[in-house]
């Protein structure tokens, strides 16, 4: 049998908590994913791994705003629009 140490660890209520709930939901316990973690810890020398949490929506609407105001796209806009004109105007041409 191997040789074991008791840890103990001072971590809000809540955290624990949480973390119990979560680690029942994965038919596991805080002991195992303690031991996991350090057995990780000592295996990995990259152990954190950052993620980026950006909201493309927000980088590309900030994008289609500024183009949107810039003087090109409305000098295509003006085209476009005087192109739409002379299509209603001569609708008769393109209807069947």
């Amino acid at each position: 049998m191997t040789t074991t140490t008791q840890l103990n660890l001072r971590i809000p209520v809540k955290l624990k908590k949480k973390a119990q709930n979560k680690a029942q939901n994965f038919w596991t316990n805080l002991n195992f994913l303690v031991k996991l973690f350090l057995i990780k810890f000592i295996q990995d020398d990259d152990l954190i791994e950052i993620k980026q949490n950006i909201k493309m929506e927000k980088i590309f609407d900030k994008w289609i705003l500024e183009y949107l105001k810039s003087p090109k796209a409305k000098e295509t806009t003006t085209q476009i629009n005087k192109h739409l004109e002379q299509i209603i105007d001569e609708e008769d041409k393109y209807l069947i």
